[in-house]
């Protein structure tokens, strides 16, 4: 599937699973997700796919400044509550080992080590130390791309390092399926 589309179905998979306890998990939350949902396709510049990862990163990057404004310019709580639970030096080392799996992501093969549950557990153990009571939304968007993936023609290495591939063999990544679901999961994250 193509990265819009996997922004929306980690999105609409966090919203159905976990019902949002305040205004600051909500909005956190739903950023999360989106940013779990596509962050598994940074790998794709290793196969000839760069602008796509360069709007993975853009779309990430988005997605945290605007929920930055949103709360410094709405007092919706996110700094409150993310500092209650955390301090700022796990804060910065849960981003910097963040980043530094970002690195190593983008220097992997497509569909290696960026699509297998042990990245997912890294950057989820990241997520948790800078901001645990959004992991689980992190987690769901993630994980709603891995098996989102499966549908793909392409192998994954979900079990990375092993090198066993895994596929259903179903549809183009690109083809009128994506743009179904992409329309669908739109429509229902809008609605969620």
């Amino acid at each position: 599937m193509l990265g819009r589309t996997h922004f929306f179905i980690g999105i609409t998979t966090a919203l159905a699973i976990f019902e949002p306890s305040s205004l600051p998990i909500l909005v956190a939350g739903t950023g999360a997700a989106a940013m779990g949902g596509i962050l598994p396709d940074i790998d794709a510049g290793t196969s000839g796919a760069s602008r796509e990862t360069e709007k993975i990163i853009g779309v990430c990057t988005a997605a945290v400044s605007l929920i930055i404004l949103a709360d410094y310019f709405f007092h919706i709580g996110i700094y409150q509550s993310l500092m209650s639970r955390s301090s700022t030096s796990r804060v910065i080392a849960g981003i910097a080992a963040f980043l530094l799996l970002c690195v190593i992501g983008r220097r992997t093969h497509h569909r290696s080590f960026m699509h297998s549950f042990a990245a997912m557990i890294l950057f989820c153990l990241c997520v948790n130390v800078i901001f645990p009571q959004i992991t689980c939304y992190f987690a769901a968007g993630y994980l709603s791309h891995l098996l989102t993936d499966l549908l793909n023609r392409q192998w994954e290495l979900l079990l990375w390092p092993s090198k066993r591939g895994f596929s259903l063999k179903m549809f183009r990544s690109d083809g009128v399926v994506n743009w179904l679901m992409f329309v669908a999961f739109m429509c229902t994250s809008v609605y969620l």
